[in-house]
This record gives C-alpha cells, structure tokens and sequence, in this order.
C-alpha cells in the first residue's frame, strides 16, 4: 500500500500533466519540482506547494484553455473539473502531512 507521501507525489504527476498539455508551463513546472521534492521527503516540498494556493494569481485561478487557429479560445470542461479536483484533493492531502509534521 502506498504511503501517502507516495499518494501525493503521483496526484502531483496526474496534475502536473493537464497544465502541460495545455503548455501552461510555469504550473506544470511547479508541481513537477515539488513532486521531485516531495518523493526525496524534503519538507520544503509540502511547503513550496501549498504556497501555490490563495491569493491572486494562484494555482486556483488556473484556467485550462487552448486557442486554436482561428484564434477561438477552447476551455475543455471535463479537464478543468479534473484539474479542480486534483487541486482540492492535493491541497487537503498536503495540509494535513504538513500539520503531522509540525
């Protein structure tokens, strides 16, 4: 059975895939990092991503999209409610390992 540092880091891999799909590069960057950080068991990890979270510009204002050639903006519902879920079960997972740790 998988511990749940092991559980995150993979919802971290899942979620890193969507953004990069989408070439929204900074984001798939982020949570690739802190999944590498996180499986090495640096704490920091749990901390650098949960400072991903709130406030303007945060991982939950992230909008999947593509603009296609005739400069149509594509939003894939299905996508966006996975990358949502993803983020909400990753950040319920990582507070609670981070307030284990303290």
């Amino acid at each position: 059975m998988p511990s749940e540092i092991d559980t995150l880091a993979e919802m971290l891999d899942k979620a890193e895939a969507l953004p990069r799909s989408y070439e929204q590069i900074q984001w798939a960057k982020w949570l690739s990092n802190d999944a590498r950080m996180i499986r090495s068991l640096d704490g920091y990890g749990i901390e650098h991503l949960l400072s991903a979270y709130g406030g303007m510009g945060s991982i939950n204002d992230v909008v999947l999209q593509r603009i296609t050639t005739g400069n149509e903006v594509v939003v894939p519902e299905s996508d966006n409610e996975r990358f949502a879920l993803l983020r909400n079960e990753i950040y319920v997972l990582a507070r609670s390992l981070r307030s284990r740790a303290s």
